[in-house]
C-alpha cells in the first residue's frame, strides 16, 4: 500500500521525511518501521528489529509465491498431459532402443539404416507377438456368454435346498419391499393400468462413439510417439550436445553433462528392473499354474509378464481372463476361486512388494519414495502416470543432487 511522504523537510520539526496525516492510507506497523528506520535519533535496536520486520515480511512473501508456483506449476502438468505424455513414452522408448541402435553403429552399420531396422523389427516382434495370441483372444471372447451361463447355472445349482441365514436375510428384505411398494402404489378400482415409461440406462451409440474417440485417441497418441522415438533415435546425442553448448560456463557444462549421464544410467537401470519384474512374475505364474494343472501354463506365463506391467488393468485382466479359462477347464467353482485367489495373491505382491523394491534399488531410492511417486503420478496423468512415475522420480533425482538448492529433494529421495 502507498503511503503519502511530506517531501519537504523543512515542514517538520526534526528536518525529517514524515507519513502525512491521511485517513485510513496509513499501515500503523509500516509507520513504525518508517519512523525508526529514519529517525537520526533512534537507538540500534530500534533500527534492528525494523530490519527483522521488514524480513520477515520478504520471507512471507516469497513462501507464498513458492506455493503459487507449486501449485501452478502441477496444473500445468496436468492441463498439458496431452502433449507431455508421448514426449515422457518417446524418451523411455528411445533408451530402451538405443543399445540395439548403437551395436549395430559399432558393426558400421549407419545410424540412418540403424534405427529403422531397429524399429522395424520391434513393431514386427510385438505384432508377431499379437497374432500369435489372436485366436487365442477370440476364442476367449467367443465363449464369454457360455462362462456367463454356466457359472450362473452352478450359482443355481448351489443355492438350491434349505435356505441359509443370508437366503433368509434376503427373502425377509424382498417380503418388506413388496409390503412397501403394496402401500405406496394401492391398487386402482377405476379399470385403468397404470403405465410407466423408463428410458433405457445404456445406449449402445453413445458407447460405441465414446470407444471410438477414446481409441482414436490412444492410436494418435501412439503414432506421435512413433514419429518422436524415431527423430529421438536418429538424432543421436545431437540435442544432448547442445544443451551442453548453451551452458555458458565450464563448470555448469561439466554439471549437465553429470545430470545427462545420472538420467542414462537411471532410466536404463529402471527398464532392467521392469524386465527383471516380469520375469519373475511369468516364472511365479508358470510354476503356480503347472502345480494347479492349469492348461498351457506357459502361455499364461508369457501373457502375466506383459500384463502386469501395465499397473492395476493389466493384473484385473489377467485375473477375469483366468476365472473364465479355469471354469472351462476344471467347471468347478472351487476350482476357480482357488486359481483367482492364487493370481489375486501374486498381484498383490507384485504391487505392493516386488515392484517398488526392485525399482528403489535401480534407481537408488527408498521405497517410500518410489510408492508415493506412484501415488502421485497416478494420480496426476492416470495410468500412463503410474508406468512413467519411477522414470520421472529418477531423472528428477539425478537433478536434485548436482544442483544445491535442490539438494533437499534428493536427500527425501535417495535410500
Amino acid at each position: 500500500m502507498a503511503l503519502p511522504i511530506r517531501l519537504d523537510p523543512s515542514a517538520t520539526p526534526s528536518g525529517r521525511l514524515e507519513p502525512m496525516p491521511a485517513a485510513g492510507t496509513a499501515d500503523p506497523e509500516l509507520v513504525a518501521v518508517v519512523d525508526a528506520v529514519e529517525t537520526p535519533t533512534g537507538t540500534a535496536s530500534h533500527r534492528d528489529a525494523a530490519m527483522s520486520r521488514i524480513a520477515s515480511s520478504l520471507e512471507r512473501a516469497v513462501s507464498l509465491l513458492r506455493i503459487v508456483a507449486i501449485l501452478a506449476l502441477l496444473w500445468a502438468l496436468w492441463w498439458c498431459q496431452v502433449v507431455l505424455i508421448p514426449l515422457v513414452l518417446s524418451v523411455v522408448f528411445s533408451y530402451a532402443l538405443e543399445p540395439l541402435v548403437a551395436r549395430l553403429e559399432s558393426w558400421h552399420l549407419r545410424r540412418s539404416l540403424g534405427v529403422p531396422l531397429v524399429m522395424l523389427s520391434t513393431l514386427g516382434l510385438i505384432g508377431g507377438t499379437t497374432y500369435a495370441l489372436r485366436g487365442e483372444v477370440t476364442g476367449f471372447v467367443a465363449r464369454l456368454p457360455e462362462a456367463a451361463h454356466r457359472v450362473s447355472q452352478a450359482m443355481h445349482t448351489a443355492s438350491r435346498g434349505e435356505l441359509g441365514t443370508m437366503g433368509k436375510m434376503q427373502a425377509a428384505a424382498r417380503e418388506l419391499e413388496s409390503a412397501a411398494a403394496a402401500a405406496q402404489h394401492p391398487s386402482r378400482t377405476d379399470g385403468i393400468t397404470a403405465v410407466r415409461i423408463e428410458e433405457p440406462t445404456f445406449k449402445w451409440s453413445e458407447w460405441m462413439w465414446s470407444g471410438s474417440r477414446n481409441v482414436g485417441q490412444f492410436a494418435a497418441q501412439m503414432f506421435a510417439v512413433l514419429c518422436l522415438t524415431y527423430y529421438l533415435l536418429a538424432a543421436g546425442d545431437l540435442y544432448r550436445r547442445k544443451l551442453v553448448h548453451l551452458v555458458p560456463t565450464l563448470a555448469d557444462k561439466r554439471i549437465t553433462v553429470q545430470i545427462l549421464e545420472d538420467i542414462d544410467r537411471q532410466i536404463e537401470r529402471f527398464l532392467m528392473a521392469r524386465a527383471a519384474i516380469s520375469l519373475v512374475v511369468a516364472i511365479v505364474v508358470w510354476i503356480a499354474f503347472r502345480m494347479l494343472g492349469v492348461e498351457n501354463a506357459g502361455v499364461w506365463a508369457v501373457l502375466s509378464a506383459f500384463l502386469f506391467a501395465i499397473p492395476i488393468v493389466g493384473p484385473t485382466a489377467f485375473v477375469v481372463a483366468v476365472a473364465v479359462a479355469g471354469f472351462f477347464q476344471f467347471a468347478s467353482l472351487s476350482m476357480v476361486a482357488a486359481l483367482v485367489g492364487v493370481c489375486v495373491v501374486i498381484a498383490a505382491v507384485e504391487g505392493n512388494m516386488l515392484t517398488p523394491w526392485f525399482l528403489s534399488v535401480a534407481g537408488e531410492m527408498s521405497s517410500i519414495a518410489v510408492f508415493v511417486s506412484l501415488l502421485f503420478w497416478g494420480w496426476m496423468w492416470g495410468l500412463w502416470g503410474v508406468l512413467l512415475a519411477v522414470p520421472i522420480t529418477a531423472a528428477m533425482k539425478a537433478l536434485a543432487e548436482r544442483i544445491p538448492e535442490f539438494n533437499p529433494i534428493a536427500e527425501f529421495l535417495k535410500k
